[in-house]
């Protein structure tokens, strides 16, 4: 049997409902595929394998069509935007 829980929203208890299910379960195998990933603070489990995360993506800004308004940042639900150096810097 396999279950995922998941949602968009931070603080609807996915977390706890997970650590619940996995205590009530016993021996299974759990993986904590969150950004946060604070699963193991709850249930201390023996880590049997572990590996690094490569990511195949990065976003770019489109220098060609950018005109430095700033929409992206105020849209990005991430807070991944950030305009760094001088007013006239582009995004």
């Amino acid at each position: 049997m396999k279950i995922a829980i998941g949602s968009g929203k931070g603080g609807t208890g996915k977390t706890s409902v997970t650590a619940s299910l996995v205590v009530l379960a016993g021996q299974v195998v759990v993986a904590d595929c969150d950004v946060d990933a604070d699963l193991h603070l709850i249930l201390a489990p023996e880590i049997q394998e572990q590996h690094a995360f490569i990511s195949g993506h990065e976003a770019i800004i489109q220098q060609e069509v950018c005109v430095g308004c700033g929409a992206c940042q105020l849209h990005c639900r991430f807070d991944a935007i950030a305009q760094i150096g001088s007013e006239s810097d582009t995004l």
